[in-house]
């Protein structure tokens, strides 16, 4: 087995067509990662990277196609897909939640106008090219579909849009398809791995308690797939950059090799190939530059500065906008009796350094981050989740500084340590939690090599 794809996921696509300024638009961009006024801009560059590697020809994009589900938008993704088709790719291709009408709109001013949206039940027949013409086997209802992408290499194509409300998973007799296709495959001497929307496993310690950081009964989904033999699977959906494992108690196992936002920090798309030697290796990659007015900055300081200005309004608002921050908790009207000391702490937050931070706590932080402002470090610790390969371990100063804060702050965290931990195991030991999040010794997020294909029967 010798065999390479592109991995390319939430790309967004936000047709020129539509205006994308004034106050709306850029309320919109204050809680928004990903750039949408850039997209087709990043898209062209990024699509123009990939199809100078003429030796590799399969591209698979699991889902988030356009912006808000706009007709136009899909319009124009479709036509940059055919582009990259008389290139010599071969696209496969789901579609998950953004690609069907969810209040779509352009911005003009103060304005969201109203856009023509696409229904979800168009969605198959309008990319029928890209994968979905060419299944072997078909799960309608949820638009999955198993397609042989080359000689003794099959794909897993599943849609996880669930009940198109709170169930973000797979139901009951599309997992059973699944293990029927997997299963299939097998006995006839194929390769298969999958690719779906959502996360299947939960790629940091605080993704456990983010409803859609994962699938629905996600345990039970691993679990079913890697025993019926299913090892490897790609990811979006969080925009983030990881490569998790799961083990089943029957010894198998499953790798989630989750890929960063295409138009947003960190911007990334993957290469991997399928070596005789049943592995996968992947490589991660970025897109140089784009055409577009970056305010002087290369397209990773101008993603990075999106990414950064985001989490920065909401720092900003516990001091200056109560009502913005709030909207994320329930509104100012449920917390308004927090109101006094949210404001207090986040008008702290605007001048507190780590080295004001360790004298009020007692503990000591090295010279080389001292100055450095709490909130500019609560701004790089949230990135570094996304973006993967959390460089604060053991034996850094920024690790140091916040075990020792930590330990300072044991009077408290044991308590709800002892009051969260019976219901949640990950909380039972707060500094393990926290510490685990900031670093990460691993450091496979963008390029690492699976072992892939071993799997002989459920013992």
């Amino acid at each position: 087995m010798d065999f390479s794809f592109y991995l390319v996921t939430d790309t967004h696509y936000y047709d020129s067509s539509f205006k994308s300024n004034g106050a709306a638009y850029e309320r919109r961009s204050r809680t928004d990662q990903k750039c949408v006024a850039e997209t087709p801009a990043v898209i062209d560059a990024g699509f123009a990277q990939i199809a100078e590697d003429t030796q590799t020809n399969v591209i698979l994009i699991p889902g988030d196609l356009v912006y808000r589900g706009e007709y136009q938008s899909h319009i124009g993704f479709r036509e940059r897909l055919y582009s990259l088709a008389k290139k010599g790719k071969k696209i496969y291709l789901i579609t998950a939640r953004h690609d069907y009408a969810e209040n779509p709109c352009e911005f003009d001013g103060e304005k969201e106008i109203s856009v023509k949206g696409m229904p979800r039940e168009e969605l198959r027949d309008f990319y029928r090219d890209f994968g979905f013409d060419d299944a072997i086997s078909e799960h309608k209802e949820s638009m999955s579909y198993v397609a042989q992408i080359a000689d003794g290499v099959r794909l897993l194509a599943l849609n996880c849009d669930g009940d198109c409300k709170d169930f973000k998973g797979l139901w009951d007799d599309q997992l059973k398809w699944a293990v029927e296709q997997i299963e299939d495959a097998h006995k006839s001497g194929n390769y298969i791995f999958a690719m779906t929307h959502y996360p299947l496993l939960p790629f940091s310690p605080v993704m456990n308690f983010i409803g859609d950081a994962k699938l629905t009964n996600w345990e039970k989904t691993a679990q079913t797939l890697a025993d019926a033999g299913l090892d490897l699977i790609f990811t979006g959906h969080m925009h983030a950059q990881a490569v998790t494992e799961y083990k089943t108690q029957k010894g198998n196992k499953i790798t989630d090799v989750q890929t960063g936002c295409f138009v947003g920090c960190p911007c990334t798309y993957r290469k991997i190939t399928f070596t005789p030697n049943n592995t996968a290796e992947i490589k991660s990659y970025t897109i140089n530059d784009f055409d577009y007015d970056k305010k002087g900055m290369t397209a990773q300081e101008y993603f990075q500065w999106r990414f950064d200005r985001m989490i920065t309004d909401i720092i900003d608002a516990m001091a200056y906008d109560f009502a913005f921050f709030t909207r994320l908790f329930g509104g100012p009207e449920k917390n308004k009796k927090l109101k006094v000391p949210i404001t207090a702490v986040g008008k702290l937050l605007q001048k507190l350094t780590l080295k004001k931070l360790g004298r009020l706590l007692c503990f000591s932080v090295d010279k080389s981050i001292g100055d450095m402002l709490v909130k500019d470090v609560g701004v790089e610790l949230v990135r570094n989740i996304f973006v993967g390969d959390e460089p604060y371990t053991k034996g850094t100063p920024m690790y140091d500084a916040v075990s020792k804060l930590l330990k300072r702050l044991h009077p408290i965290t044991h308590r709800l340590e002892k009051k969260l931990g019976e219901k949640e195991p990950l909380l039972a030991d707060i500094d393990k939690f926290v510490l685990l999040m900031i670093g990460d010794e691993n450091h496979r997020d963008y390029n690492t090599t699976v072992k892939i294909g071993e799997y002989t029967a459920v013992k």
